[in-house]
């Protein structure tokens, strides 16, 4: 079959032989693992067998596809060199620099070079406090706000925090019945693991959240943000709450002066500082968007900003349309499902991939591996789609905490709905929803995908697929602004010949998602969210490289490098919903670049095994980068990983029990990517965990 390629004969039935063996030994480890003989008692050895094939069959049949692909240019340049040479048969060369490649990839991570040595000679300095302190302002105190006060705080400035509302968190803070953005039974969609502060440890199973104990509820989540702030006393007097920043002005000296409002008193004035740290959130400006025939609709119309779930009985009996499918909506469609409501029509945009919040009875981010993101993006890929996608469709893996959504479900919500369906392998263009609540409601058969709302009229709904329903009532879930950039507008008169600036109106037009590339002394905090993962882990990442640059002890390039920076962000990532691919690929990325704390995965295999495996095959998450590198807290972050049910399920089967079987395979691929990444253009090519566009 690879007698194209030019292989020996020898070389697929070796491969083949060994397939079949490390299958058998996969499938006799498992059977005879504690966990499955407690699960499945005498039928383990069936179960072990069946999840080996399913989905773990078509991991490795990818991986094994790969290898033979990546060694055909070895095997090439090895038969070039016998038949120059003479000197030794193609399959002794060929040996040989299999050998050597894997052989030099040990020696040189046993060696400490398989993680950024730039930063290496700057650790003691990094966690020295500034030389040269500023003062420096914290708009906003919700959780991005929080983390960048107290790494700016540790790195041993003066910080003072405005916050407009009467107090720290956000819009976890209060809950919907209190004016808040968050309801009072807001679950998180990532997982608790993912949704951590790196340096305050956080019991990550809750068995009251059933049946998804390994996320936070509001409160929970609330409590994680105010532990954190106790912990390390971030605000104190420096918070200043009831307090507006309505502008900031660029000083000749570069410093900004900000002008400030008293919400309460009404009151003005002016403050000075040497940096300005941006921590507005993303949700500030509700979003609605226009659509033919609004004006004459004569039912209700809301938006999900004014939806209070103690008021769902006022929609009971009626037809309800509910514009958006993100995570927001199918909370909105399963209350109102739950609820009375005679039926509800969802309006869906574009294709969307609707993932279970769990993912064989762990958190889908879970599967969001090392073992995953060290390779390029079509590795990623093809190892979520050959491997978690069929876990997350059939219910393969028993028992499992939540039944797996009906395919029928996903495919309409997948492709028929998609105006451009054939060209579904554009897979950045997809949206990402984190939730079950959309397909709980479509199992009552009270709810319906439709395509886009085109049009309203006195009662009736039109939508892009031609197809008409009458409505009572229309709920826009269609999310929220960033807001207006605080940052002041260009003109002749502005300090520095700095007239040409632009303004930044996006996460995208900022360098590297946090830095204005014309006001260097700026940064905005919490906005780099990708399309999966948490959003706390860009953030605390951000607010660690922040404090870092404030203090000296990091460098950013020209403004002329930044913004090329940002414009091929912009290009690359034009077809993506959110700034950046995942939040995960963007934290790894900051984290080996810019800080210099990703972990050190070979000497963690030397010192400490089992911590090896919690980092390598779970999720990508916080504590992972405080092992080393400015700050490090090795000793609470191996806490974290190493606490019971963090990464794994300790009572069902999860996908970290079934991608282990991948690890030896995984071990041959894996270094031929990083030495292919480096040679091949283009970002599909790039390590996903270097490259975040």
């Amino acid at each position: 079959m690879f007698g194209f390629l030019g292989y020996p004969s020898w070389l697929v039935p070796l491969v083949a032989s060994c397939a079949a063996t490390l299958l058998l030994v996969v499938v006799i480890g498992n059977a005879a693992r504690p966990k499955y003989r407690r699960l499945f008692g005498r039928w383990s050895l069936g179960y072990a067998l069946w999840n080996a094939l399913l989905p773990s069959l078509w991991v490795q049949l990818y991986l094994w596809l790969a290898l033979i692909v990546l060694w055909t240019p070895i095997w090439w340049i090895a038969a070039a060199m016998s038949g120059a040479t003479g000197l030794a048969t193609a399959s002794g060369w060929f040996v040989v620099a299999v050998l050597v490649f894997y052989g030099g990839w040990v020696v040189r991570g046993f060696t400490g070079r398989s993680v950024n040595r730039s930063f290496a000679d700057r650790s003691e300095a990094d966690d020295e406090p500034a030389t040269q302190p500023k003062r420096v302002a914290v708009i906003g105190a919700g959780m991005a706000g929080l983390v960048a006060a107290k790494e700016l705080r540790e790195e041993g400035h003066d910080v003072v925090i405005f916050e407009r509302s009467a107090g720290p968190g956000g819009v976890w803070a209060t809950s919907k019945a209190r004016g808040g953005v968050a309801w009072g039974s807001t679950i998180t969609s990532t997982g608790a693991l993912n949704t951590t502060l790196s340096d305050s440890l956080t019991e990550i199973f809750h068995e009251e959240n059933a049946p998804f104990p390994q996320h936070l509820d509001r409160r929970q989540f609330l409590d994680l943000l105010l532990s954190y702030e106790s912990q390390h006393q971030v605000f104190g007097e420096a918070l200043r709450c009831h307090v507006d920043v309505e502008t900031m002005t660029r000083l000749p000296d570069d410093r900004w002066r900000l002008q400030v409002r008293d919400t309460l008193g009404g009151g003005r004035g002016d403050e000075v500082f040497d940096a300005v740290t941006i921590c507005t959130g993303l949700n500030k400006e509700p979003f609605t968007p226009v659509i033919d025939g609004q004006d004459r609709f004569l039912g209700l119309q809301l938006h999900a900003e004014e939806y209070r779930p103690e008021e769902v009985q006022r929609f009971a009996g009626q037809r309800v349309l509910v514009v958006g499918m993100g995570e927001t909506s199918s909370d909105v469609v399963k209350d109102l499902v739950d609820n009375g409501a005679e039926h509800v029509y969802v309006s869906q945009r574009g294709a969307t991939w609707v993932i279970p919040r769990n993912v064989g009875s762990v958190p889908a981010d879970h599967v969001e591996t090392r073992l995953v993101h060290d390779g390029p993006m079509l590795h990623r890929w093809a190892m979520l789609l050959s491997g978690v996608a069929p876990f997350a469709l059939w219910p393969i893996v028993r028992p499992s905490r939540i039944r797996p959504p009906r395919f029928r479900h996903v495919f309409r919500i997948l492709v028929l709905h998609h105006p451009k369906k054939w060209l579904l392998w554009r897979l950045g263009s997809i949206n990402w929803t984190k939730s079950d609540n959309l397909y709980f409601a479509l199992d009552t058969g009270r709810a319906t995908v439709l395509r886009d709302v085109e049009s309203l009229d006195e009662r009736q709904a039109v939508f892009a697929d031609g197809r008409e329903h009458e409505v009572d009532a229309v709920i826009y879930c269609t999310g929220y602004r960033p807001g207006a950039s605080l940052l002041p507008a260009a003109d002749a008169d502005q300090p520095n010949g700095n007239e040409a600036a632009p303004i930044p109106r996006s996460a995208r037009d900022l360098y590297k998602l946090t830095v204005p590339p014309d006001q260097p002394n700026v940064a905005v905090i919490g906005f780099a969210r990708g399309q999966i993962g948490a959003i706390t882990l860009s953030t605390e990442l951000q607010a660690r490289w922040w404090a870092l640059i404030v203090s000296g002890k990091r460098r950013l390039p020209s403004p002329a490098e930044m913004r090329a920076h940002a414009t091929s962000l912009r290009h690359h990532g034009r077809r993506f919903h959110q700034p950046t691919r995942t939040t995960l690929c963007f934290a790894y990325s900051v984290a080996r670049q810019d800080i210099g704390c990703e972990p050190d995965l070979f000497k963690l295999f030397m010192t400490d095994r089992r911590l090896w495996f919690n980092v390598l095959m779970g999720p990508i998450c916080g504590a992972h980068f405080r092992l080393r590198g400015p700050h490090a807290k090795p000793e609470s972050s191996r806490a974290q990983l190493m606490m019971p049910q963090a990464v794994q399920s300790d009572d069902y089967i999860d996908s970290v029990d079934l991608l282990t079987s991948t690890l030896p395979l995984a071990a041959l691929v894996v270094p031929l990517f990083g030495a292919y990444s480096r040679l091949l253009p283009g970002f599909n090519a790039r390590s996903a965990t270097r490259s975040y566009i």
